[in-house]
This record gives structure tokens, sequence and C-alpha cells, in this order.
């Protein structure tokens, strides 16, 4: 055989070993192709006030770094943000300073006031991509005592249902069949937390719900979810933690990248009938039935957006603010088309793909179906915003999810 030859067919090998060594694992599959309905892009821009957002945009200086969330103490003086260095920042307006509060096991994320108790906080850990902890530190619910700066671990493990536990499903309240774990629970029956991204009180402040956008080894903030991106499976689940029983139990699985979670507002109602979640690389928010005549079932309240809804946060009037992580960019949408060549990327380092750069906000009606305001954001004041969170003092603080961000940043509130 000629030395061309050889040469050719070695390399043929090189090329199949390594397409069979990098063959995604069967939570990223392939999927068939995607089609986004772009009618919801068309509502948006006849609200679109992007270059008024722009002008409007403060950065509030300090060393605080970029951040994935942020909640107000002692009456607005004081904002708490979880920093992507892995701690909780406290911004004092009265002094334009921020100050490490407080080292945090992983990375702190979706920051909740205790209902009733303005000592207590909520907070999500998850891993970051791209950093590196203690084996010590682990993916969970925690409780900080803000007076004392004392962390309890409040949901470590949850119901082990397996890698795939079939199409999308939802699980309501009084559902006796629903995975759970109460205490004393068999090891057995447990799996570690893999992510733990966002989470929402209910209004009588007994039942936590919280996101895990997908469910297994190595599941990363960051860069770790573009194969998620990609492969768009239903990966993800939310659980529900009741803090009087302290029993843990799955209220939705099978859902594509669910991340941010509200509650309908029930307003007479002794509790929620209905959560909202935005699948953020679904580019869609759903609503998920946990009790009342439509309870186990959902419904896609927008579809087709035009870009990723993070975080999502209420104002005093109840409308609903999203974090837009980035906008949809043509290129995602032609590769959901074309789905051949995931093949190809799901096979390269995570660090090859490019992320869209223009970021911003939108702001929804509260049963979250009418888009109200829209504006689209690159520069250097904001980059990745990944939530939106009304203040007390009428501002809008919007939070960059980019390392090299330094300080707080927000608008006044432009709605009525």
């Amino acid at each position: 055989m000629k030395l061309g030859n050889l040469t050719a067919l070695g390399t043929l090998l090189l090329v199949a070993g390594w397409w069979w060594m990098a063959t995604p694992p069967a939570h990223h599959r392939v999927p068939d192709v995607i089609r986004f309905d772009n009618r919801l892009t068309t509502e948006t821009a006849a609200v679109d006030h992007s270059t008024d957002f722009a002008r409007a945009l403060q950065v509030l200086p300090s060393d605080m770094p970029g951040h994935d969330d942020v909640v107000f103490l002692h009456g607005g003086q004081q904002a708490l943000a979880s920093g992507m260095d892995g701690k909780l920042w406290r911004y004092d307006f009265k002094r334009g300073q921020a100050a490490v509060f407080l080292d945090t096991p992983l990375m702190a994320a979706g920051l909740h006031e205790s209902l009733g108790d303005p000592d207590t906080l909520y907070f999500c850990a998850s891993h970051l991509w791209g950093d590196h902890y203690p084996a010590t530190e682990r993916v969970g619910l925690y409780r900080l005592k803000l007076s004392t700066r004392a962390l309890t671990p409040v949901v470590l493990d949850v119901p082990d249902t397996g890698s795939d536990i079939g199409p999308a499903k939802v699980w309501p309240l009084d559902d006796a069949s629903a995975p759970r774990l109460t205490p004393g629970s068999p090891e057995a029956h447990k799996r570690p937390l893999a992510f733990c991204n966002d989470l929402e009180i209910s209004a009588d402040g007994q039942r936590i719900y919280f996101s895990e956008p997908f469910a297994y080894d190595g599941a990363s903030m960051g860069g770790g979810t573009v194969p998620e991106v990609l492969a768009y499976q239903g990966n993800g689940r939310i659980w529900l933690h009741d803090l009087a029983t302290g029993e843990t139990r799955l209220v939705a699985a099978g859902y594509f990248f669910p991340d941010g979670i509200l509650y309908d507002l029930h307003p007479g109602q002794p509790r929620e009938t209905s959560i909202l979640t935005s699948q953020t690389a679904g580019f869609r928010i759903t609503r998920l039935f946990v009790a009342g005549p439509r309870a186990g079932t959902d419904e896609v309240v927008l579809d087709g957006m035009p870009g990723m809804c993070d975080g999502m946060d209420r104002d005093a009037r109840g409308r609903i603010w999203c974090g837009m992580y980035a906008k949809r960019s043509a290129l995602i949408s032609w590769l959901h088309e074309h789905p051949w060549l995931k093949h190809i990327l799901l096979r390269l380092p995570l660090n090859w793909m490019d992320q869209p750069k223009e970021t911003g906000v939108l702001a929804l009606s509260a049963d979250a179906a009418t888009p109200l305001y829209s504006a689209w954001y690159e520069g250097p004041k904001a980059v990745h915003i990944a939530s939106a969170i009304p203040g007390p003092d009428g501002q809008i603080y919007v939070t960059p999810f980019a390392r090299e961000h330094r300080g707080l940043v927000r608008f006044a509130n432009p709605l009525p």
C-alpha cells in the first residue's frame, strides 16, 4: 500500500476514533428539527425601548463582581448580591460602598428573603463552570441567618428517580405518588442535588419551590449549559420543600431548562394553584398547575421568545420582569432547524461556542401573557443580564452575569 494511502487510512481511523470517543451522553442526544414561532418577537418589537434603556442604565461603581441575583435589606438601605466569585456581597447605598458579606458554598444564586422573618434568607448554591471548589461544598438549598451569618443546608439530596423518567409531567400538591424524601428516608432512595438555580417561596411562607435545570453529574452554571442549549432535552426538574414537615418532593420533570420560578398570583385562595417557570434556553415561559381543576397539567404561556428569559421577579403591581440573558441569535435558530450539525458541535470543547452579546430586559403582564416593555443592550454597562429585580426605590436592578463586571446596575422603572 502506498504511503499516501496509509496516511489517509490513519487519518480516517483517528477521526473515527475521535468521533466514537466524543459521542455525547444519552442526555445530550441530538433532537429532531425545532422551529420557533416568531410572532412573539414581533409583539415585543412593538414595545421596544432599547434606546431609552441604554441612556437610563446607571452603574453604581464598587468592587462587587458580576452577580446572579439581588435582595434588599433594612428597608432598601442595603443590597445583598450573589457574586460570581462565590461570595455574597453587601452594598451600602448611603456610603456607596460594597464589601464581602459571606463566603458561601459553591456559588449562590436565586436569593429570596424569608416571608415573615427579615433576618432569614434562602438561596441556591451550585457549581459555576470553570471554577474549582472543595469537595466538602455541596450543591443545595441553604438558609442564612443574616444577623449571625450562620448557614444551614435545607436540601442537599432529592429522590433518586433515575436518569430518564419519560415525557414532561406535573405532580399536583396532593398527589401521593410524587417521588419524595422525608426525614430519615433510606440513603438508597436519594441522590445528590445536581444543580439548584432559582427558588420561590409560597405566599404563606411554608413551601419552597426550586429548579434543577438539568440533573446529571457535572451540571453547572455558565458555560456548562452549552450542551443543554444544543441538545434541547427534558433533563430539568422542579422540586418542592415543605418547611413544616421537612419533606422534599417532585413537582415537575421532563422539562427543558426550567430556570426562573414564580408562583401565580392567587388573591383570596389559601394556596397557589399554579407556578410559572422560564425555560431559559427553550425561549418560553410555561405554567404548571399544581392544584385546582387543572392540577397535573401545564400550558405554554409564551413561546418563541426573542431571547433567554432567565430570572423572573414581580414589581409592586404584580408585573413580571425577566432578565434576558442573551438575544436569540439567527445561528441558534438555524442550528435547531438543521440538527445534523449538532452531531459535530456536541463533540467539541464547550468554550468554542460564542455567546450572543446582546442582553436586556422584558416586562410582562401579571399573567405573563402580554409584553409591556422590551429593551436590548450591548455595551460596557451590562453583560448577560440574569435577573431584573424591582427595588424599593422605584429602580429596576439588573444583574450582569460576567466575572469581569464591577458594581450594581439599575434603571428607573419606566412603567406607570
